[in-house]
């Protein structure tokens, strides 16, 4: 009966038309006809719930038992099914879709490299400057390093110490002149015991000094030789450089007022030069 009940319902939709004989059934009294429009206008509450909780079922049979009307029954109730789909799931897809779209998601990705990029091209510049200028400091710093020592250096003057008494001072360094005489060799022992030598001098200044001063005595100094095939050599060993030439055959060496450097045999008994560099103190400013 429910089956006739439903063909009846979708007639009454499509038209009223008259019933087909697909859609007379058979009760238990025997064939009865679909009942007239103005009877299934209202159709009972319970039967309206049954469509609804069972239309998938229905709209099988109806289309295996009513033809060309059932069809249309099923796109009907399949589109009515499709209009009873809760509001809040389809909402729900709704503000998934809006919550996550793909233009926004592109869109996030974009800002992130351009971020990324722009963070790149400021760190990797500033890194280089800031190594630049540490560099620079650095050698600021050893810069103002090496001109405080220079200054330090500067600001310390070296003081020479006077000569010792009866000694003659002249540029770093202090001469003795003997009044008595003697051999070479004693000549020497006595200015090393001054902790000094038989006179040096290293310049033709300091070679015209001796001689203004040396009186009318023709002294020794400190060249000698071992022999006339060795050069001639300071008391310290280091070779005479000949910037004035030395006359004679002898092997120690003396001052001559008119060849300037003699030589004689070095037991000849004459007066002496002593020759000592000046003791400096370093103070400093």
């Amino acid at each position: 009966m429910f089956s006739f009940i439903r063909c009846s319902l979708l007639q009454q939709e499509e038209g009223a038309e008259p019933p087909s004989p697909e859609c007379s059934e058979t009760g238990e009294n025997g064939p009865y006809s679909m009942p007239s429009s103005a009877h299934l206008q209202d159709p009972p509450p319970h039967l309206s719930g049954t469509l609804t909780q069972d239309e998938g079922q229905t709209s099988l049979r109806q289309s295996s038992s009513c033809g060309p009307s059932a069809a249309s029954a099923s796109e009907s109730l399949s589109g009515s099914t499709e209009s009873r789909i809760p509001h809040s799931k389809v909402r729900q897809g709704k503000g998934l879709r809006s919550i996550f779209p793909e233009s926004r998601v592109k869109r996030y990705c974009c800002y992130g490299g351009v971020i990324t990029v722009v963070a790149i091209a400021i760190v990797v510049p500033l890194s280089v400057t800031l190594s630049v200028k540490q560099m620079e400091q650095t050698s600021i710093n050893n810069t103002s390093a090496a001109s405080i020592n220079n200054t330090s250096a500067a600001s310390i003057n070296n003081t020479y110490a006077a000569c010792p008494s009866n000694w003659t001072e002249y540029g770093n360094k202090c001469f003795y002149f003997s009044e008595y005489t003697s051999n070479w060799t004693f000549s020497q022992d006595f200015c090393e015991a001054q902790e000094a030598e038989l006179a040096r001098f290293d310049t033709e200044e300091e070679l015209n000094f001796l001689k203004r001063h040396k009186g009318s005595s023709n002294p020794w100094i400190g060249l000698h030789r071992e022999s006339s095939a060795h050069p001639w050599k300071w008391t310290d060993n280091t070779e005479y450089n000949y910037f004035v030439p030395i006359r004679g055959d002898g092997l120690c060496g003396f001052l001559s007022d008119q060849l300037n450097i003699s030589s004689s045999r070095d037991y000849v008994k004459r007066s002496w030069i002593c020759s000592k560099p000046k003791r400096y103190i370093s103070q400093s400013q």
